[in-house]
């Protein structure tokens, strides 16, 4: 019952956005304000909306062969609204992304989310003045390698995985405000170089100057997870071996103590009070 008033609610709320969504694309003419809406349907396949006629949507399919949006096929609301949607507002500072129609028409009444991608940048901004010069914590090939893997795993509806480039890896690492950042040359040359160490070991694919995961990624990351795994284990056991020698030896000394003390040869009583006249410890049990 709930399910299909949600999904009434939807071609409700596309019917009535539609021809602003296709009026204003970008073709509109105004290149820092315009839509781009994609679609993905159950089979995994990727659309891009390319026109309205009050009925039918028209759309343009990816083809994964050549890359390329060809096919235009019109699809009714019912079909449009049972798709995977994303919403691209396209402005002069980058493009506001929506999940799904239902937050694109409360925050294209309300500026909800405008207000908060602004806020958003602004932030980002300050923190690059600040950190200008500061050296960002590196990533490794494995890291970036489980990042791509990821990025071709969560594919979105604007995304037809046509590869990923050096500057969107980045971005993805950095953020999208990397390319202010003072070291950005820097970030650069150390993500290609990464970049193509994985091509050598053949966890990617480069075409175009656009990198690929490959199968073999999977067993690289595998194994370097269980390398992980097994450092952690010795590690782990490295510091329990430290932990039990300090305990053996706090022992017998301890165990000596008492036999000579038992022996008379040393006062107990006189070498607490000495350990009790060390300030450090004088402070630290005042503290407890």
């Amino acid at each position: 019952m709930a399910g299909s008033k949600l999904a009434r609610l939807r071609q409700k709320v596309w019917r009535h956005h539609l021809p602003l969504l296709v009026k204003q694309n970008a073709g509109g003419g105004d290149p820092y304000n315009y839509y781009s809406v994609y679609f993905t349907d159950t089979e995994h396949h990727h659309f891009r909306l390319a026109g309205w006629n009050g009925h039918d949507a028209l759309l343009e399919r990816f083809n994964s062969e050549n890359n390329k949006l060809d096919d235009k096929q019109q699809v009714n609301i019912e079909s449009l609204a049972a798709m995977q949607e994303e919403i691209l507002h396209h402005r002069r500072f980058g493009a506001v992304r929506f999940s799904h129609i239902l937050a694109f028409s409360f925050s294209h009444y309300t500026g909800f989310l405008y207000l908060k991608t602004a806020i958003k940048r602004l932030k980002g901004q300050v923190m690059s003045q600040l950190f200008a010069k500061t050296e960002l914590k590196s990533r490794d090939r494995m890291v970036l390698l489980n990042l791509l893997v990821n990025a071709y795993i969560q594919q979105r509806p604007s995304q037809y995985y046509a590869g990923i480039s050096t500057d969107d890896v980045i971005a993805r690492l950095y953020g999208e405000l990397w390319y202010k950042h003072i070291r950005n040359e820097e970030f650069k040359r150390k993500i290609t170089l990464l970049l193509q160490s994985l091509v050598i070991s053949e966890d990617l694919t480069i075409s175009n100057g656009r990198y690929f995961v490959t199968p073999q990624s999977i067993n690289s990351i595998v194994e370097f997870e269980k390398d992980e795994r097994r450092n952690q284990q010795q590690i782990k056991m490295q510091r329990n071996i430290v932990r039990l020698m300090i305990i053996i030896t706090a022992s017998t000394l301890m165990v000596t103590l008492a036999l000579l003390s038992l022996a008379g040869i040393v006062d107990l009583q006189k070498i607490w009070h000495a350990i009790l006249n060390i300030k450090p410890l004088r402070v630290l049990l005042k503290l407890i």
